[in-house]
């Protein structure tokens, strides 16, 4: 049945071949069927034939309006006929009286007729008109227009005997057509006094308006206005698309506008109330006359209550107190707009250039107002400076931000640039490894550039310090962020309209946040968390960290303000006194990052001296094997005398030249092992800290070798005492010693006296000194960094020197001066190779001549007068030879 089609069933035999239920479901089908072909039907006529309806529809009222209007032509027809029969007095029995009584009536019928007409026809006129005065912004006229239909409107209807008016429903549906432009007016008002720019005019022509629309008083209209005009302040803050500089000048010009509207229409003698004399002077116009002349040619036909028509205004007056009520709750509200949106507007501002064009036009846009004056009119306690309370804190709070986002944004670069660097670890040993290349861009190609104060083009200058050209790099982009920030002061400090009092709030903030974000960058190269096995890292750090005070000058600027800004401070205090005001903040800020620095030196020398213990490296003395081992030539010193029978005797005694071989060998290991890992000068603290700490591993070793004898049951011999005695005054002459280490070696050192027999040392002691000064000189050259040239340099050396060098290194320690900070070690000199021969055949005579020649007196003879002569020669001849390099080297 599901299938079924109903187009073949046999209607003569469906009861026959179907049962019941069957017969049911057909029938039901069918119904369903005959529906949509119904539904089908109607959507078809009403698609196809919709206008035929309408027309239809409107064919059908307009048969009814015929036959009203055939009615009322019939009713006139009527009339005529009355009319006329009228004049037939002559056949008429009625008395005078009772005729001129129906004319008068037929009179005043048509006289309501055709003033119902007129009447009817201003009413559809006026929507034009209405629409007219709106387009032209006249809302009062438009007003006026709208209370004149009203009051017609409002007179037809009020007639109810008049049979027009129930015969013609155009009246009634004309009024339906008007009474909307009542909120349509009102809300063009609403809209035109929330413009930005709005004239006296316009501003008084609204004003009106609304008193006859609401019939409210002038105090609310007041607030109407002013919430009104703190809505326009709220428009221009949140509108979209516009440059930001352009938002936040119109919404300073509403304020101030707002404010000058309101003292030139609402205060006495103000536009608003010589409009409202004007439009309530009785010699005032009617509405009427705003009418064109089309539709007033019949207005004689109109009654005097409609054609003397116009809008009175009730008694207003306001007293300045409620003005200033209202103007302060303006100010609140305009303040808790600009809590909210003006300060979120200010967020887009991103240079000092535009903050300046905002204040030089802001104050511009000030002039333009006398804004004190209109506070004391007002009885005001509160300023109706919208700039000065508004604006100004926002455009200095802006302004630091700006200056804090851009030092955050400069450290957070900066850092990241040292933590990318660090994780590659091939670019630090390759940094190392090309450190003392030499490239031909390294010296200068003018003179210009020579005498340049830029350190950075200084290439020879820079790898003396260790600064690659990832770090010069660094170094400049961070130099450059910081230029930024100070060009964009330069541009605010100019700026003739700030207050010297602002200029040094913002002088001091620079210099706070410049402390506080470098600060924050020595935290967080803190939180790197550096071991000493990482010491390309370290040195990188610390790299980067130096070059920020040597190579970044605006980093000082930030901190010692530069003559022009002083000038234009101005202010108390002499010059002198702020400058070294500055300097304080200035050398407060190198000590943070030389403390960090010699922080991570620290690290890094504790790194290598536990790596180099000298425990590690220097012989143990428990045997006599050690003597054949780690001992080297020793001097044979003959001396003679007489005995009892006056009979002359000699006596050989050895005496030691130089250190054991152990202790030359780890010095030269550590200072290989220093130079491989610290390419650059190392700062004289940090020299001075790794000589301490160097000399207390050493004491440490040494007196831990005389403890253990003195424990053991073998004790060492004189002859080992003797090597580790002179060992310990080679080391005690070698470098500089402060009194607590003097009294430390010297307690060693009699430690190790008590194990030599008293009579020998007696015998020894003055060869032995001798012996100790010659290899200090000796080895100089061999302990390189670890010690220092002359007594002068060492002098001159102080233990709280800086970690960062004031002074440009030389380039070699020999042409330095006395006061030049050490930066090289000592060069051995080469001389020519029939020199040396001569030299060395010379000396092994006079060794061979000494050890057979005898003296009467205890007077050791040495070989040391020939090697002097060679010395003075070889240092005649280097002197010479880089005195002449240090005068044609550069040319």
């Amino acid at each position: 049945m599901a299938t079924l089609n109903l187009l073949n069933l046999n209607v003569d035999t469906l009861f026959e071949q179907h049962s019941v239920g069957e017969i049911d479901a057909i029938h039901k089908k069918i119904q369903e069927v005959v529906e949509n072909k119904r539904e089908e039907l109607r959507t078809m006529v009403g698609e196809r034939y919709r206008d035929l309806l309408k027309a239809a529809d409107t064919i059908t009222s307009m048969q009814d309006s015929t036959k009203a209007l055939i009615e009322q032509v019939d009713s006139i027809s009527v009339n005529c006929k009355n009319l006329n029969e009228q004049q037939l007095l002559g056949f008429k029995t009625e008395s005078d009286s009772a005729g001129e009584l129906k004319t008068r009536n037929a009179n005043k019928q048509l006289n309501n007729y055709f003033s119902t007409m007129v009447q009817i026809k201003l009413l559809t006129a006026l929507p034009e008109m209405i629409w007219s005065q709106i387009d032209r912004e006249h809302y009062y006229a438009a007003t006026e227009l709208f209370i004149f239909s009203r009051h017609i409107s409002t007179g037809l209807q009020l007639d109810s005997g008049n049979q027009i008016m129930q015969k013609l429903p155009v009246a009634k549906k004309q009024w339906e057509i008007l009474k909307p432009f009542h909120m349509t007016i009102k809300q063009q008002i609403m809209v035109a006094l929330e413009r930005e720019n709005l004239a006296p005019e316009l501003t008084a022509d609204c004003l009106l308006a609304l008193l006859q629309l609401d019939r409210c008083s002038l105090e609310s209209a007041l607030k109407v206005f002013l919430n009104l005009r703190s809505s326009a302040f709220l428009n221009c803050l949140t509108a979209e698309g516009g440059r930001v500089k352009e938002r936040i000048l119109v919404s300073l010009r509403v304020l101030n506008e707002s404010v000058d509207m309101v003292s030139k229409c609402f205060m006495e003698n103000g536009l608003l109330f010589k409009k409202l004399n004007e439009h309530s002077d009785p010699s005032a116009p009617p509405t009427i006359a705003r009418m064109d002349s089309d539709d007033v040619q019949f207005a004689y036909l109109l009654p005097d209550i409609i054609t003397n028509f116009k809008p009175k205004f009730e008694t207003i007056t306001l007293k300045n107190e409620a003005v200033a009520q209202a103007v302060e709750t303006f100010l609140a509200d305009t303040q808790r707009i600009a809590d909210k949106q003006l300060k979120g507007l200010f967020d887009f501002v991103l240079n000092m250039n535009t903050i300046q064009e905002i204040k030089t036009e802001a104050n511009a846009l000030r002039k333009q107002l006398n804004l004190s004056a209109l506070a004391k009119q007002y009885n005001l306690t509160h300023s109706l400076d919208f700039y000065e309370l508004r604006y100004v804190p926002l455009i200095n709070q802006r302004i630091r931000n700006i200056i804090n986002d851009s030092w955050t944004k400069t450290v957070n670069t900066t850092f990241t640039t040292l933590e990318n660097t660090i994780k590659q670890e091939g670019l630090l040993n390759k940094t190392n490894y090309s450190l003392w290349q030499e490239f031909s861009s390294d010296l200068p190609n003018s003179l210009d550039q020579a005498l340049s104060d830029d350190k950075k083009t200084k290439k020879l200058l820079m790898k003396s310090k260790g600064y690659d050209e990832n770090i010069l790099q660094m170094a400049t982009q961070f130099d450059g962020d910081l230029s930024s920030i100070m060009q964009e002061m330069n541009v605010l400090l100019e700026e003739p309209t700030t207050k010297k009092e602002d200029k040094q709030e913002l002088v001091d903030f620079l210099r706070d946040t410049a402390q506080r974000q470098i600060t924050e960058f020595i935290t967080k190269t803190k939180e790197l968390r550096l071991n000493s096995a990482q010491r390309e890292a370290l040195l990188f750090v610390i790299r980067c960290c130096c070059s920020l005070i040597e190579l970044c000058p605006h980093l000082k600027k930030c901190f010692c303000h530069s003559s022009s800004w002083r000038q234009q401070l101005g202010g108390g205090g002499t010059t002198s006194t702020i400058s070294g005001a500055s300097q304080d903040y200035w050398q407060r800020i190198c000590g943070l990052i030389e403390d960090e620095v010699f922080q991570l030196w620290l690290c890094l020398v504790r790194g290598i001296l536990e790596e180099y213990h000298c425990d590690r490296y220097l012989m143990d003395v428990n045997s006599n094997i050690v003597i054949l081992e780690d001992f080297a030539h020793w001097e044979i010193i003959t001396l003679e005398q007489k005995d009892e029978q006056d009979m002359p005797t000699q006596t050989s005694f050895r005496v030691p030249t130089q250190p054991r071989i152990s202790l030359q060998s780890y010095f030269h290991t550590l200072i290989t092992a220093l130079k491989k890992i610290v390419p650059e000068t190392l700062p004289n603290k940090v020299l001075l800290t790794l000589k301490k700490m160097l000399l207390e591993q050493l004491l440490q070793h040494y007196k831990n070798l005389i403890e253990k004898s003195n424990n053991s049951t073998t004790p060492m011999g004189q002859n080992i005492a003797l090597q580790l005695y002179f060992d310990l005054k080679f080391l005690q002459n070698s470098f500089d010693l402060n009194r607590e280490q003097k009294n430390q070696f010297s307690s060693i050192q009699d430690a190790y006296r008590d194990v030599i027999d008293p009579f020998d040392f007696e015998l020894l002691s003055t060869q032995l000194m001798a012996n100790v000064k010659r290899a200090v000189t000796r080895y100089n050259c061999i302990l390189g960094v670890l010690t220092t040239t002359t007594t002068t340099n060492a002098s001159n050396i102080s233990s709280t020197s800086a970690v960062v060098p004031e002074k440009d290194p030389n380039v070699l320690s020999l042409c330095s001066s006395g006061a030049t900070t050490l930066w090289f070690p000592l060069l051995p000199v080469v001389t020519n190779t029939h020199v040396t021969t001569a030299v060395e055949n010379k000396k092994a005579a006079l060794m061979s001549s000494e050890s057979e020649k005898t003296t009467p007196t205890r007077k050791a003879t040495t070989t040391s007068s020939a090697t002097r002569k060679s010395d003075t020669k070889s240092k005649s001849g280097a002197a010479s030879f880089f005195g002449a390099m240090s005068q044609e080297w550069f040319r």
